[in-house]
């Protein structure tokens, strides 16, 4: 039977204002950092002096995109992986309100669980997931790539496509960022199976690192994301070829079908011939998982049937599982909105391809259609006078009027506030509210004691060793920790290659070396070593800071530029 081990980090968009006036990013990121360490039993991150390593086994830090990210600790079930995830952003909440206590009157600190950014910076946000497993890497791509492309039907974060400027619904909008099939890269030309390979472990271990997931809120699509994807890697190990049959002709092609597709009926072309679903996908993966539950994890049960019984939502229809599933949720708020302003989704078709017409006619006199004011368009001084002529007629001949396309744009911004609300983390997030009020159903019981994950470890394997080393040896000045060890000060590592380790086992000291030899102390009080700018200035020396977009406010950063040394 094999041993799964498992995590995810997660990329958190982050704005403060001041009164009116946005925080600037770097004093933000820098007073976060500073409360983590004020609050949390912690030891300073060895692969970034950004970061640091919590007592529940968890890293938390500052990418150089200014965004804060957590990491899970390793975890060996779906739902301890959910309940980490969960345990993290009441973190980042405590620490958010920390700052804004200390900031004073009129400030207010957002924590957004965000995937995609709508101001046109083609801005997006990570939740990787890492699997530890014992296969051939260059096997899984066959056998990974149908399972990845067709769970987006429950594991969508549901929003609009960000490449486009009217409101195009997708049930996965940062999936349409994805270029390829496969690809070594995670900040551009992203690949819908992540060639990367870093172990973060001894030897015989491979670590498959999976990048074309999104944040969640929904514990059920958490713990299905997981789940499912951690049996598909497992029957991978166990050569029982999961994607037999199931290869996909166009891959890509179909990834940004299925993160389309509201109805997940949408046929996808096989290798070699034929046609199926995602669904129909999704449902032969299971029925495989079900017919080898002898080799998988003893939660195995308990996933397929929670995978079964939501595969039969979506077959009777997106509605069904509108109080369960981030994008159904989300796609059942917009159709509210759209009834109260007036605005029947059937519109919509043709109100998009207006402002399709005047997009392509700005672009082809060289204006900028998030420059200008549809005022402006029809207006007197018009880039476009005769294709906005022609777009009156259109309007006029469906008994509409420049009001009503004025009031669709209205609703289009109202959408996406919505959209950046919903993920909010802490009381004012939309998610969060409905929750509260009982009206959702996307609770497993099964993640339990959230509050207890925010200062313990897992229970099993190395993040627990981590989690206690780290509790024991915050605040003392010399000690660290990585992914794989834990130094103390007296120059003792603490072993952690083995990911399943169950005892500790801490190495004799080094000798000591020669003064000339000694590393000059990095103190880590202050992210940014006193000088907010500092950062700034290394960017650019690095050419990094050109590849950061446009955001939504001056505070919030653009992420995954970079790639440091992660789960």
């Amino acid at each position: 039977m094999v041993r799964p081990m498992f995590g995810v980090e997660s990329e958190y968009a982050i704005a403060g204002v001041r009164g009116v006036e946005p925080m600037r990013r770097e004093d933000l990121v820098n007073r976060i950092m500073r409360a983590a360490r004020r609050q949390l039993a912690h030891l300073p991150d060895t692969c970034a002096h950004s970061g640091i390593f919590l007592a529940n086994g968890a890293r938390f830090y500052v990418d150089c995109g200014l965004h804060p990210e957590m990491t899970t600790p390793e975890c060996v079930t779906p739902f301890e992986v959910a309940r980490y995830i969960k345990a993290g952003e009441r973190i980042l909440e405590n620490l958010t309100r920390e700052v804004q206590a200390e900031t004073g009157a009129g400030t207010e600190i957002m924590c957004f669980r965000c995937n995609v950014d709508y101001s046109g910076s083609c801005s997006t946000w990570g939740s990787h997931e890492s699997y530890r497993h014992h296969a051939d890497p260059a096997g899984l791509p066959d056998q990974l790539i149908p399972h990845l492309v067709t769970r987006v039907v429950y594991t969508g974060a549901g929003g609009f496509n960000p490449l486009v400027s009217w409101p195009e619904f997708c049930v996965a909008p940062r999936l349409m960022h994805i270029q390829n099939a496969i690809s070594g890269d995670s900040t551009g030309n992203r690949g819908i199976f992540h060639t990367k390979n870093e172990s973060l472990s001894g030897d015989g271990y491979h670590r498959l690192h999976i990048i074309c997931g999104e944040s969640l809120c929904s514990e059920t699509a958490i713990v299905l994301k997981i789940g499912t994807t951690a049996l598909v890697v497992a029957m991978a190990e166990e050569g029982l070829k999961p994607g037999a049959g199931l290869r996909l002709a166009a891959p890509l092609e179909a990834l940004h079908a299925v993160a389309s597709d509201i109805t997940c009926k949408q046929k996808l072309r096989l290798v070699g011939g034929g046609e199926a679903t995602a669904i129909e996908i999704q449902r032969r993966l299971l029925e495989l998982a079900e017919r080898n539950r002898a080799v998988l994890p003893p939660w195995a049960g308990a996933i397929c049937a929670l995978w079964r019984r939501t595969l039969y939502q979506l077959e009777s229809g997106p509605d069904s599982a509108g109080l369960v599933l981030d994008w159904a949720i989300k796609r059942r708020l917009f159709h509210d909105r759209a009834a109260r302003r007036g605005i029947p989704l059937g519109r919509f078709a043709f109100h998009n391809s207006i402002v399709q017409r005047l997009n392509a006619a700005l672009a082809s006199v060289g204006v900028n259609n998030r420059e200008v004011r549809l005022s402006v368009i029809t207006g007197p001084q018009s880039p476009i006078p005769e294709e906005a002529a022609r777009a009156a007629n259109l309007l006029a001949a469906e008994g509409l009027t420049w009001d009503d396309v004025e009031r669709f744009l209205s609703l289009r911004d109202e959408f996406y506030q919505i959209d950046t609300r919903f993920g909010q983390i802490g009381p004012r997030g939309i998610f969060t509210a409905l929750d509260r009020r009982g009206v959702l159903d996307h609770r497993v019981a099964a993640i339990d004691d959230v509050a207890a994950a925010m200062r313990e470890p897992p229970s099993v394997g190395r993040a627990k060793l981590r989690g206690e080393a780290v509790r024991r040896l915050s605040g003392q000045s010399g000690a660290g920790c990585g992914w794989m060890g834990v130094y103390s000060p007296d120059g003792r590592t603490l072993d952690l290659s083995d990911p399943f380790a169950t005892a500790e086992a801490w190495s004799a000291p080094p000798a000591p070396a020669d003064d000339g030899d000694a590393a000059p102390d990095m103190p880590a009080e202050d992210l940014f070593g006193g000088d907010p700018g500092r950062l700034d200035r290394m960017l650019d020396a690095m050419g990094i800071r050109g590849r950061h977009g446009r955001t939504r406010t001056g505070a919030q950063g653009a992420p995954e530029t970079t790639e440091s040394p992660s789960r």
